[in-house]
């Protein structure tokens, strides 16, 4: 047998059909160019779609920077006293202690100092109403007819309280209308319903001892009022769980 051998160089023989030759077409470097500052770095989406994602965003912070809503608790009754009795009776803090039982401690910060807009007190509470001190300074005051004070600091879980007095006679009659309205800026929103059932407290029992300091027989009506009041809300609440617990057997 024979071995062919072929020089270097030498094309061999042709044996069969041959098949297509694969090639692979590169772009050119300017197209390859253009094709990468097309897409975004990173596989990033457009930045039309992240727009919205950006302002929800942004609504949420400034929510969250507002804070809880204030709490705002107002009630009117009538008394049967006159104005200037009343203003100065609400207002006058050496006077406040000797009747409203909220208050264990009441008076001036300056022994020297009056009632007008500026003047500063000192107020503590009872025990049952967390016994917190707190400095006052008065403002709006207009004599007999309004005036009240805002805390100078913070009052534990309150960034601000606030009570705002308002004495209105009632024409041909020895009566005044009072309202009392309290206001409170919480801290934290998960101790709001705690803070709000203890300024309705606070607004309740203040008014109801102003009346009995002024009229005895009219503050215990009230007094009868509020209970009723708080006797058909219990009521309410009672049935109102009663449903809730009726649907659920339901399903």
């Amino acid at each position: 047998m024979f071995k062919l051998f072929r020089r270097s160089g030498q094309a061999g023989p042709q044996s069969g059909p041959t098949e297509p030759a694969q090639t692979t077409l590169s772009a050119r470097p300017e197209v390859r160019r253009s094709q990468k500052s097309s897409q975004p770095k990173g596989g990033a989406a457009p930045a039309q779609s992240s727009a919205p994602a950006k302002e929800s965003g942004q609504a949420e912070e400034a929510v969250r920077a507002a804070g809880p809503e204030p709490i705002v608790l107002s009630q009117t009754v009538p008394m049967r006293a006159r104005p200037e009795v009343l203003y100065r009776l609400a207002l006058v803090p050496t006077r406040r202690a000797a009747w409203d039982s909220n208050m264990a401690e009441s008076g001036w910060v300056d022994d020297a100092q009056t009632l007008k807009n500026g003047a500063r007190a000192r107020f503590r509470l009872v025990r049952r109403m967390s016994g917190l001190k707190f400095e006052v300074e008065y403002g709006g005051l207009k004599t007999s007819r309004s005036g009240g004070w805002r805390s100078v600091r913070g009052v534990g879980p309150l960034e601000q309280l606030s009570q705002q007095w308002t004495f209105q006679q009632v024409q041909g009659q020895p009566v005044t209308q009072v309202t009392l309205t309290l206001r409170g800026q919480v801290r934290y929103r998960w101790v709001r319903a705690q803070v709000e059932r203890m300024l309705y407290n606070m607004l309740q029992t203040t008014l109801l001892d102003m009346q009995r300091e002024i009229d005895a027989p009219t503050a215990g009506r009230i007094e009868e009022l509020n209970q009723e009041a708080r006797r058909q809300q219990e009521q309410q609440r009672k049935a109102e769980k009663a449903a809730r617990k009726a649907a659920r057997k339901r399903r």
